[in-house]
């Protein structure tokens, strides 16, 4: 029962690790090796990671993910109070889910460290690094995705995962504690034979 109870916050924080260090791991990455002198002025050259679709092209985002809200004034406080609002939320939500859903506690990793990975960037630096670049080349046009990161993928991920699989991660009823079937279930059992 014991592990069972802690599946969900071992899930949780194994992926938020995992999204949050390469997260900030690429972005300091980036930092150093595609940011080019003299940034802004000087525009970022592309690193050509698969020619035609993928590029690495270095930028710097006041906004929130995929560019939006770039030119907002009081962008940053603002989608910095959104980012607390939300972790406030996910913590909620880990913490009245039943102690075995560890699948659910992955999702929810996820969206931890991609929030906190670009809030970091918010605090620090008043702004959020981007550098991965996906396009879609024609003859005649190239059709250009707004330059993100692992933590904008890993948000992406993580709300696709709990639209997809909604119908299977139902919330627990309004009030309920945090609990695993299977202690419920020995307790009851060990209940027994005191009445008898």
């Amino acid at each position: 029962a014991d592990n069972t109870m802690k599946s969900k916050y071992v899930a949780f924080l194994l992926l938020f690790l995992l999204s949050f260090g390469l997260d900030q791991g690429t972005k300091i990455w980036a930092r150093k090796t595609l940011k080019p002198a003299g940034y802004p002025a000087a525009i970022s050259a592309p690193k050509t990671v698969i020619k035609g679709y993928w590029d690495f092209r270095y930028s710097e985002n006041p906004g929130s993910a995929f560019g939006m809200f770039r030119n907002q004034a009081g962008a940053r406080y603002f989608l910095f109070g959104i980012g607390l609002c939300c972790l406030g939320v996910i913590g909620l939500w880990l913490y009245r889910l039943p102690n075995n859903s560890k699948w659910l506690g992955v999702k929810l990793g996820l969206l931890a460290g991609g929030a906190i990975g670009n809030m970091l960037d918010r605090a620090m630096y008043s702004r959020v690094t981007d550098f991965i670049l996906w396009k879609v080349t024609t003859a005649s046009q190239t059709y250009e995705w707004p330059t993100f990161n692992i933590a904008d993928a890993a948000l992406v991920i993580g709300v696709g995962m709990i639209l997809i699989d909604r119908p299977r991660d139902p919330l627990p009823p309004e009030g309920a504690q945090p609990s695993d079937n299977s202690a419920t279930a020995g307790a009851s059992a060990a209940e027994k034979p005191a009445s008898a």
